[in-house]
């Protein structure tokens, strides 16, 4: 059985911390987190356990809790055999305290524990033809699509470097802690909620459902507002911005697949991100363009000739997938 990472523990102890707030709400949320994997529903409950420990350690203390104090880079969880006791700051409740101290994944005992405030990255990746939600502890959401590697940090919880595929970004907006997605050398600042970005080997396309984005703020500061489309062309170095109904933004995450002029050779790669087979087209056909929506629903995903046919061309399998070719590189 595979054992409970340190992501999928920091998830359960911020699940942990939300569910039991008095506003708490995104049940559906939860419920998706908890069916996702079976690891979720024993740290889950691990993580409840370790509250509860924790709240009987406090009230069964006749000494005053410590919260950590920044020494440099390092942050001590004191309990001292003296009686110099830092007092909690005004107006901290003890659920705050035990929050605290969860989120941070301190060591709770009666004696010390070390927090090291230094990052903390971590990846998360999917396979083609893979999905995976991830939940971060202030509610927003990432869903990958497949073949997707994320940079994601415990410490930067409002930061995600997107290495390779597509990812739907769905952000609380906080004007005092703006999320950050970063890609390549490009920088995106969430001004809104919802988005998607896409990083190719020579492209990034990003495109917003909802709210605003901006992009790359210290230098080219182009606002993208909901319906807008951004593609940035890295072998031509330009920048386009286009208009994109909204419902099309993440639409993948339904099996329907938008395309605007992209052309056979970018459709082949969203394919083989989508369907887990591996897809090329070849290099006679790779810059034709295809607009128009492929859907994937009920579709036989080991058969894209009926795809092929959508494009205007020929699929031919191969050791490993299949090819989009022209109708004139048929074998005869």
């Amino acid at each position: 059985m595979a054992e409970i990472n340190d992501m999928i523990r920091d998830q359960a102890i911020a699940w942990a911390m939300r569910v039991r707030e008095a506003d708490f709400s995104d049940w559906d949320g939860f419920t998706r987190w908890l069916e996702a994997d079976d690891l979720h529903n024993i740290a889950y409950e691990q993580a409840l356990m370790a509250e509860d420990q924790y709240a009987e350690l406090v009230e069964a203390s006749e000494e005053p809790f410590v919260l950590p104090e920044q020494q440099d880079n390092i942050s001590v969880l004191r309990h001292p055999a003296n009686d110099e006791y830092a007092a909690p700051p005004a107006g901290m409740t003890r659920r705050q305290m035990m929050s605290g101290a969860l989120a941070a994944s301190l060591v709770i005992a009666v004696g010390a524990g070390i927090w090291t405030q230094m990052p903390q990255p971590y990846d998360v990746m999917t396979a083609p033809g893979q999905r995976e939600i991830v939940s971060l502890p202030d509610g927003s959401r990432i869903t990958l699509n497949g073949d997707t590697r994320i940079e994601l940090d415990h410490n930067k919880p409002r930061y995600a470097r997107l290495d390779r595929g597509e990812a739907l970004f769905t952000v609380v907006h906080d004007d005092s802690d703006p999320f950050i997605v970063e890609t390549g050398n490009i920088r995106l600042i969430d001004a809104g909620t919802e988005f998607n970005v896409v990083k190719g080997d020579e492209m990034i396309d990003v495109a917003v459902s909802e709210g605003l984005v901006i992009y790359n703020p210290g230098r080219e500061n182009v606002r993208l507002p909901a319906g807008k489309r951004l593609y940035r062309d890295g072998i031509r170095s330009s920048v386009t911005v286009s208009d994109i109904a909204v419902e099309r933004v993440g639409s993948w995450r339904t099996g329907q697949l938008g395309f605007t002029g992209e052309t056979i050779g970018q459709v082949a790669k969203v394919l083989d991100r989508n369907l887990g087979i591996r897809i090329s087209a070849s290099d006679k056909i790779a810059a034709r363009t295809f607009s128009g929506v492929i859907q994937l629903k009920d579709r036989d995903p080991g058969n894209i000739e009926p795809i092929a046919a959508l494009l205007g061309v020929k699929a031919q399998k191969q050791a490993g997938g299949w090819i989009l070719i022209g109708e004139d590189e048929v074998p005869k």
